[in-house]
């Protein structure tokens, strides 16, 4: 079997890299978030959602066997005039669930932060990602909120990481 590796996505790549999405919420978030929280959020259609992050660059996948079992994005944007950095999904399929590939996309948005000249990275954590992302060094951002997606509340954490 091949092993799974990381590399940037491309473009075409969009509706595997939704799949691989919706699949984490679905088969992973699951288990924290609950059914009625995942009808919406797990459920979504593709849209136009990854072709302007691919283009910039912003994307990194896991893939093997020319399937995609996980992806990670961070948003790099400018402003009060500084450059600033947002984490908008780092998700697994069970399938590389464990096997370190959290750890390694998160690394690489933190390079691409750093070379960017970020000082911080913001995100919106789920329940099931809150103890990893506070074992990378992000604290909570303010208390639990809830956000729409495909009209049901989904519960996450705002959690901040400064860059050393």
């Amino acid at each position: 079997m091949i092993t799974p590796h990381i590399r940037k996505a491309r473009a075409g790549d969009e509706s595997a890299i939704h799949e691989a999405h919706m699949r984490s919420i679905r088969e992973v978030c699951v288990k924290d978030h609950g059914e009625e929280e995942i009808r919406g959020w797990g459920n979504r259609p593709l849209g136009s959602r990854w072709i302007d992050p691919i283009k910039e660059g912003d994307v990194w996948v896991v893939e093997r066997n020319s399937n995609i079992y996980g992806l990670a994005y961070i948003r790099i944007f400018a402003e009060d005039g500084e450059s600033k950095a947002h984490i908008h999904g780092l998700y697994l399929t069970p399938e590389i669930l464990g096997q370190g590939f959290g750890y390694k996309l998160a690394q690489l948005m933190f390079e691409k932060a750093r070379a960017s000249g970020v000082k911080s990275i913001t995100l919106d954590s789920t329940i099931t990602a809150h103890g990893f992302y506070k074992r990378l060094g992000f604290t909570n951002n303010g208390p639990m909120r809830i956000q729409e997606f495909g009209g049901y509340p989904v519960r996450g954490y705002p959690m901040l990481l400064h860059l050393v």
